[in-house]
């Protein structure tokens, strides 16, 4: 896979390339003109609008597969480098999943991805396979798994999670409806997803980034007894929670979520 820092133009999941030049999806308008079918209701941002549509195309073997194109006209951000003009907010989200990719975290798989700017206009598209028998982690009803599931869901999600801290990243949006999970009967395990990645970013410090993420992962997360985030955290560090790490740990998360009732 190509560096995730170079972007010169369009970029096409390699394995897809001969498949989409087939099928003429080689640019933005070749994108828009599918039918398609919008996911939300748009977000506007003062002239800027960002939409995600859902299409299907016809994979490699024949057999048609589910798309999420994201799709931004103006929709952009000030940035450092940008401070004037501004940059597509997806052209960040394509950025986090490439070093994602690179690194072996888990996330949505992107297929497609190009910038245009023209007469005044900034475009932007991500477009990413659908993530076909999957769940989002809000989805789940945790009270009908049975324990050693639920177990297994916990640990599956925790370790997720410690991989992406592990590789340098930290989400920055870390809610339930943003981790995607699917049983493997042969594995007997979760497979795990991470999507909505436009704020993910590096981070440098050994603790306070990552803690925000399991704040707001523990915060949001419905049905999710005390001991479950007990049983989470120790996951997380891989390690008991006796160690000088688990005791920092445990003692900010039981300041904000009264873990000493597990």
């Amino acid at each position: 896979m190509s560096n995730p820092m170079e972007l010169n133009g369009n970029y096409i999941h390699p394995h897809w390339r001969l498949t989409l030049n087939g099928l003429g999806l080689n640019t933005i308008a070749d994108w828009l003109a599918l039918d398609k079918t919008l996911v939300d209701e748009p977000n506007q941002r003062g002239r800027g609008i960002s939409q995600v549509f859902q299409a299907n195309v016809v994979g490699a073997g024949g057999e048609p597969v589910t798309v999420y194109i994201k799709h931004q006209r103006n929709y952009v951000r000030r940035t450092v480098l940008h401070p004037i003009t501004g940059q597509a907010t997806l052209y960040q989200e394509y950025i986090a999943l490439m070093r994602c990719w690179q690194a072996g975290v888990p996330v949505a798989e992107p297929l497609f991805f190009a910038v245009n700017s023209q007469g005044g206009n900034h475009e932007a598209m991500l477009v990413s396979i659908n993530l076909a028998g999957f769940q989002s982690l809000d989805q789940i009803d945790l009270g009908a798994l049975s324990p050693g599931r639920r177990f297994t869901l916990i640990r599956d999600v925790a370790s997720v999670v410690r991989l992406l801290h592990e590789r340098g990243l930290v989400h920055q949006n870390l809610y339930p409806k943003h981790i995607f999970v699917a049983w493997c009967e042969k594995q007997q395990r979760y497979d795990v997803r991470f999507i909505d990645m436009e704020r993910c970013r590096p981070h440098y410090q050994r603790w306070q980034p990552r803690l925000r993420d399991l704040e707001t992962l523990a915060r949001r997360a419905k049905g999710f007894s005390a001991r479950d985030r007990v049983r989470f955290l120790r996951a997380y560090l891989d390690r008991p929670l006796a160690d000088s790490d688990g005791r920092s740990l445990v003692a900010r998360m039981e300041r904000k979520f009264k873990l000493r009732s597990a």
